[in-house]
């Protein structure tokens, strides 16, 4: 009777380095393209998240008269003096989310931005149309190329993105508490690095919301 014998053997040391090799190059080409969809994830529901914040202002204009102040001390409310004036000057803080009742934070954890034309805001005069008319601390909006977007705007809201308070140009111009602002698509290019997310109310709109609300004399 003929007996086989078979032999079997294991991995060698060189067989198993390149099989952790080809699994560690695999597992690298899912986590790239993960970390990109989590990131677009998050932009778009800020995003969408934004555009409901403006509309919250608008809500609250209607509803008010005149538009909330910034937090100024980061416990969600607005802070105004005895006047009824935002506190501060400019008018550029964090987004009063517990008087709107939404937008804590952006996706990243991050506290909204938050400026606002301070006589749109001033509870003790209201906006009118003779006020909206004459303001001279409206906004202007332009993309990264300096090109408009919009002007004569009463109100920002700024999510500054993955990066949080980021040092490209265009997102330093965002923080600096001037009335212009930057909104254009994200860019990783090095110097000019931007991911901040802007949004803003129209004066046009935010009147003929008010007007309709009986809240223009």
């Amino acid at each position: 009777m003929t007996s086989y014998r078979i032999s079997s053997r294991g991995f060698s040391l060189v067989e198993l380095s390149i099989v952790l090799v080809i699994v560690g190059l695999v597992i690298a080409g899912m986590l790239v393209p993960l970390s990109a969809q989590i990131d677009q994830k998050n932009y778009n529901e800020t995003q969408r998240a934004m555009a409901e914040l403006r509309d919250g202002l608008i809500g609250y204009a209607s509803s008010n008269g005149y538009l909330p102040c910034p937090d100024t001390t980061g416990d969600g409310r607005e802070d105004r003096d005895g006047t009824g004036a935002c506190v501060v000057d400019p008018a550029e803080g964090n987004l009063p989310w517990v008087d709107l009742g939404m937008g804590k934070q952006d996706a990243w954890g991050q506290k909204y931005q938050y400026r606002v034309a301070k006589d749109f805001a001033n509870s003790g005069s209201r906006i009118t149309f003779a006020s909206a008319a004459s303001s001279t601390f409206l906004m202007t909006i332009n993309d990264s190329s300096g090109t408009n977007l919009a002007l004569r705007v009463p109100a920002v809201i700024v999510s500054k993105g993955k990066s949080g308070a980021g040092a490209g140009a265009n997102e330093q111009e965002n923080s600096d508490k001037d009335e212009y602002f930057v909104s254009d698509t994200p860019s990783a290019v090095a110097g000019n690095e931007f991911d901040d997310i802007v949004v803003w109310v129209p004066s046009t709109l935010l009147l003929n919301r008010m007007l309709s609300a009986g809240k223009l004399p």
